[in-house]
């Protein structure tokens, strides 16, 4: 599933593109990529892109008059540009948005977890999501309030969206694997300093994640289509069995919460 790396990167290739256009028109393939209408498609014609945002892991098109188009990519999602004479015959384009410009916007996704959200009121739909870490909110003391005697293991916070938006597994492993941190252990057990370090970790792990454009296994492409650079400097993630980059000893492949976690276990305690 694209993390929050690759949506930046998606809404940072697209942002130079389709900020100021106008959308001329949208069409839908499938009904049900539109998970919610706060207003009819229709009204979002003839207004401007002000601009591109991202909150977590949802990219959001600001349009004129607070009228907003949001997309998740699920797991396989894509959402890229192209000309607009450019004839695709792809399978899975569920959405494509056509612009003044001579672009259009295509939202493809084969498996249909993510989706499209007609939208007014971002701070309403945004409501249950948690900080966003590379913001000056996300600091030790957040962490050590949403940490404080909670048993669950740290891996399973940081995925979860109502506490921290945009983490998922790939970065979770890297940032612990970054502050020397199993990703099993129980998060009341955190002293100060070791909440810095983490904290630090996670920002510095998303920053690169960004530089390098995101991570591409299989089906992530940013909004021109290009593959990420990021699966080049995993240290854990998907490593099983592969000699740690510090010290040589095996990565190890653990089920935490349901999902496979990867970590060094000499390296981190």
């Amino acid at each position: 599933m694209p993390e929050l790396p690759e949506l930046e990167t998606i809404k940072n290739s697209l942002k130079s593109l389709i900020t100021g256009a106008e959308i001329k028109h949208i069409e839908i393939k499938r009904e049900d990529v539109v998970r919610l209408n706060h207003y009819n498609p229709e009204e979002a014609l003839e207004r401007k892109i002000v601009e591109v945002g991202r909150r977590g892991k949802f990219l959001i098109l600001k349009l004129e008059d607070n009228y907003n188009i949001i997309l998740h990519l699920g797991m396989s999602g894509r959402f890229f540009i192209v000309e607009e004479g450019v004839g695709l015959d792809e399978p899975h384009i569920h959405g494509t948005f056509y612009l003044d410009n001579g672009k259009k916007l295509i939202f493809k996704d084969p498996r249909r977890f993510g989706g499209i959200w007609f939208a007014k009121d971002l701070d309403n739909f945004f409501v249950r999501m948690g900080k966003e870490p590379l913001t000056e909110e996300f600091t030790p003391e957040y962490l050590k309030k949403i940490f404080k005697n909670r048993k669950t293991a740290v891996k399973n916070l940081l995925l979860d969206q109502s506490l921290i938006a945009g983490i998922g597994n790939i970065y979770a492993d890297e940032a612990l694997f970054a502050a020397g941190i199993r990703p099993d252990r129980k998060a009341y057990s955190f002293k100060d300093r070791e909440l810095e370090v983490l904290c630090e970790a996670v920002k510095e792990v998303l920053k690169r994640g960004i530089e390098e454009r995101g991570t591409t296994f299989r089906d992530y492409r940013d909004g021109y289509g290009r593959e990420g650079n990021f699966q080049n400097f995993l240290n854990v993630y998907g490593r099983e069995g592969m000699p740690c980059r510090r010290c040589g000893t095996g990565i190890v492949r653990k089920k935490i919460g349901g999902r496979s976690s990867f970590f060094c276990p000499n390296c981190q305690d």
